[in-house]
């Protein structure tokens, strides 16, 4: 017999019988700490249901929740920075680049597209906070750029939601400019 042995009443389940809970199942509101299921949280468009705590989330979730569908057509999807300045402080700019690439599989701090809400056409920008803290540098002020001309020549309104942490100190000046630019 081994040294641990239940003692509580009403546990018939052996310890190398149980199951393990599935990663992703449940959802943990930051605030209050409520526990409710994944699918539960995300039809309440990832809004607590019991103190109303709004959870920040990305443009992957933005689009599924607003393009009919999830239905869009991604612009400049493969526009990526380059390192103009050279810049290097505990990794160089290209090698943060690279490992935010593998953490978030974005290219950068923004995703414009175009699609339909409610049958309706509509441009969407959406910095995301999880790229470098949705810093603004060249591409994505270039990117929003684009997607505003897209917009106007195409005579289609546009949502752009901004999430960003300010300007991108790898790209200094040049990310000022795409401050003044957008």
């Amino acid at each position: 017999m081994g040294w641990f042995k239940r003692i509580k009443g009403g546990i018939s389940t052996a310890t190398h019988n149980k199951k393990e809970t599935p990663d992703g199942l449940w959802s943990k509101c930051p605030k209050c700490k409520t526990i409710i299921t994944t699918e539960e949280y995300a039809k309440n468009l990832y809004v607590c249901t019991h103190c109303n705590y709004h959870s920040r989330i990305g443009s992957s979730k933005y689009f599924k929740i607003l393009f009919d569908n999830n239905k869009f057509i991604e612009l400049d999807k493969n526009m990526s920075s380059l390192d103009p300045l050279k810049f290097k402080d505990k990794k160089t700019y290209p090698e943060r680049i690279k490992l935010m690439n593998k953490k978030t599989g974005l290219q950068d701090a923004v995703r414009t597209a175009h699609g339909k809400l409610k049958g309706e056409k509509l441009v969407i920008a959406c910095m995301d906070f999880s790229f470098i803290g949705g810093s603004m540098g060249s591409v994505v002020g270039e990117k929003i750029g684009r997607a505003i001309d897209y917009a106007r020549k195409n005579k289609i309104p546009i949502l752009i939601i901004s999430k960003s942490g300010g300007a991108r100190m790898m790209e200094a000046g040049i990310s000022l400019m795409q401050l003044a630019k957008t």
